[in-house]
């Protein structure tokens, strides 16, 4: 019997705990799909390398979710606390008609395991469907093939899913069967007609908070656009500090202002339901003014978060694109490392020729490579004195720069840092290599060299404002083509070189060491036929000394790097962030999205009693309708146009930092990040409209009055 009767109560009122149902099935979807990328990985050919990144992506997400699990835990617990409060005039109801309070406890149960049920078996299959895209987008991002249709089930991902959500479903079983076990019968009857104690605030005085909010927050957004994020000193913090305070109070104040403004217009005010509408939002945004900002500040990592995400992946890609165009890269340090400066090293023996030397300890040289690139720099001369006496401090000081704050900032901190010289024989045969036009400098011509294309516009100021410089007792002067961008070597770092100046080879004294040499070599075959026999030869001549004891030793190569292996271990990075971002953004969305869809389910809950008076007084259901889309609507719309606001200008500083390490723009991701929000956000906002419109018409508030 009481089977039948909460089996009843739950198809009768679905749409009551659609919340419930939605975040449950919306959880168990993501939390398998995401638990189930080993076995994804499992069906595709991948590289070693990248496999080694699916199990720390494994690992990482493992550590989410038990935070996901806490968060969803939360939810439900939260989702059945509005179910409780919600139903207490039916239980005070059951238990008049001579139920047990156990017997009412176990139909909250029933009813509780029934939609469990229903959501996880729903949030299962639609978790399949998740995974298998899951597992062509890992496999289009890791460049790997999957042979024919593959179906792939995983079973510990499944177990785990049942295993966390039936310890969700526990703990929500014991706070239900303890919730109603508490309750009076004088209380359950009388619910409907107990109300919410609401504060009331000095209209005055919410617009005075008001206008302090916003000029709080313009400044906080000043102070993070005029400073960013990498300047030292207290900026950031106190930009953080001032857009805090600025949000509470502005959600403490924005209903009494609002308010307060709509009321001087009498003929806003006093149009339709306005000024219930109006009181309504102003009673329960003075409520729950702190849960709101709470949203907001949920949104605005969500938002942040997942755009800033797809933005470094996406980025990463580009900027490996760009810098990889040769198939291996060997750098080395032949008079030290920076800021040292030795000339008694193995590379001065071989008059520092790296190609000579890998020809003559690589017996399968020829074989293996059909071309080779020796680019060396220098900063100083045989007496360890820099060669150009002004340093990047020198050039930041004394050039105007107009550009974002953020390359201002770097090219600040680099104040130390000695300009360097490339010989431009050197360059022009590196252009050659990789099928690019070289330059032209003459007798006196000088170039900037930057492969960061973010930093071109400063170094094209710098060489505008400062067109001669004195090298080496030479006057040279930059030529129209004041930057040129070709790669130093290979790197997934959108660049190696952030201002090296190209000169005659002649202005680079005779006989002294160079700070840094880069051999680019070229494969003679496919990439993917000789990269494991060309890794291997270099492991075999000079294992022993990369990256090892002082780097004068380790010539001529300190730190190999090839293209293919940056491509497999890129690919892996990029999902790892990529789907991070979606994981953890997903989870605050649902979780924003369904606090305030409770709140306001509670709220119509409360207010049906009014609804019905208004439907009394005349007022059309399109009327009531129309006030509660308002209010829900406004509701929703708040936190996330000031969450939107907040991400805006945080996303034009972090697009500096994205765009100076990778040269990629955030714009780009953020249409997506955008759809992302609208549609599982909206989705919860049309629900909550729905459901609400739903309790006040069965309620009798939906109808127009008779006659």
């Amino acid at each position: 019997m009481y089977a039948k009767i909460a089996l009843g109560n739950v198809r009768k009122s679905f749409r009551d705990f659609s919340v419930f149902f939605l975040t449950l099935a919306f959880g168990v979807c993501v939390f398998y799909a995401f638990g189930s990328i080993t076995d994804q990985a499992a069906v595709l050919q991948m590289a070693e390398d990248q496999r080694r990144m699916v199990e720390a992506l494994v690992d990482i997400l493992g550590g989410v979710s038990v935070f996901i699990v806490v968060i969803l835990g939360f939810l439900v617990v939260y989702a059945n606390r509005f179910l409780i409060r919600r139903r207490k005039r039916e239980f005070g109801i059951y238990l008049t008609l001579g139920m047990d309070v156990r017997h009412v406890s176990l139909i909250v149960v029933i009813e509780t395991l029934a939609v469990g049920v229903v959501a996880l078996v729903a949030g299962l299959v639609l978790g399949l469907g998740l995974s298998q895209v899951m597992m062509y987008l890992t496999a289009h991002m890791f460049e790997a093939t999957i042979s024919g249709f593959v179906f792939a089930f995983s079973p510990s991902a499944c177990a785990n899913t049942v295993a966390c959500f039936a310890g969700i479903f526990l703990v929500t079983l014991v706070f239900n069967v303890t919730t109603v076990s508490r309750y009076h019968l004088i209380d359950l009857i009388n619910a409907d007609k107990v109300s919410e104690k609401v504060k009331l605030r000095s209209l005055p005085l919410s617009v005075v908070l008001f206008v302090v909010s916003v000029i709080l927050i313009g400044v906080a957004y000043a102070t993070l656009l005029e400073h960013g994020m990498m300047e030292e000193g207290p900026y950031f913090a106190v930009a953080t500090g001032l857009v805090t305070v600025g949000t509470l109070l502005f959600f403490f104040s924005i209903s009494g202002f609002l308010l307060r403004l709509v009321q001087t217009s009498r003929k806003v005010y006093l149009s339709g339901l306005n000024m219930f509408v109006m009181r309504q939002l102003n009673s329960r945004i003075n409520t729950a003014w702190l849960s709101i900002s709470l949203v907001c500040a949920m949104l605005f990592v969500a938002i942040c978060g997942v755009c800033t995400g797809f933005s470094v992946a996406t980025g990463m890609n580009e900027a490996l694109v760009a810098g990889t165009r040769y198939d291996m890269s060997l750098v080395s340090y032949p008079t030290g490392m920076i800021g040292e400066h030795a000339t008694d090293g193995p590379a001065a023996a071989d008059n520092y020729d790296a190609i000579a030397r890998l020809r003559a300890d690589i017996p399968a040289y020829d074989e293996l490579f059909r071309d080779a690139v020796q680019v060396d720099t220098y900063d100083r001369d045989a007496s360890g004195q820099p060669l150009v006496e002004q340093t990047v401090e020198w050039f930041t000081e004394n050039t105007s720069y107009d550009g974002n704050a953020t390359v201002t900032q770097m090219m600040a901190g680099n104040s130390e840092t000695l300009v360097t010289l490339v010989r431009v024989s050197d360059y022009n045969a590196l252009c050659a290599l990789i099928g690019e036009k070289g330059v032209d400098l003459g007798d006196d011509g000088c170039v900037w060299w930057s492969d960061m294309s973010s930093l071109n516009d400063f170094w094209r100021a710098a060489a505008e404002q400062n067109p001669e410089l004195t090298v080496q007792g030479r006057t040279l002067r930059f030529v129209d083509e004041a930057v040129v961008n070709a790669p130093l070597s290979d790197t997934a770092a959108g660049g190696t070189v952030s201002g090296a100046l190209i000169v005659p080879d002649d202005v680079v004294p005779e006989g002294i060491g160079p700070s840094m040499t880069a051999v680019n070599l070229m494969y003679n075959g496919e990439r993917a036929e000789v990269e494991e026999r060309a890794t291997a030869a270099i492991d075999a001549a000079y294992g022993d000394i990369m990256g090892q004891g002082e780097t004068i030793d380790a010539w001529p190569v300190w730190n190999p790097v090839s293209a293919q292996g940056l491509l497999d271990q890129s690919s892996g990075t990029t999902v790892v962030v990529t789907y991070l971002a979606i994981y953890i953004g997903f989870m605050l969305l649902v979780s924003c999205a369904t606090v305030l869809a409770l709140q306001q389910l509670s709220e119509a809950a409360d207010n049906v009693s009014r609804y019905r008076v208004l439907a009394e007084l005349g007022a059309e259901r399109s009327l009531i309708d129309r006030a509660l889309l308002v209010q829900v609507g406004v509701y929703f719309l708040f936190p996330l146009v000031v969450a939107v606001a907040h991400a805006a200008v945080a996303l034009s500083v972090v697009n500096d930092i994205v765009a100076l390490l990778t040269g990629y723009q955030i714009g780009t991701a953020l249409v997506g990040t955008v759809c992302f929000v609208v549609v599982l956000y909206g989705g919860y906002f049309l629900v909550t409209y729905l459901t609400s419109r739903s309790m006040v018409a069965r309620s009798g508030g939906g109808a127009p009055s008779r006659a």
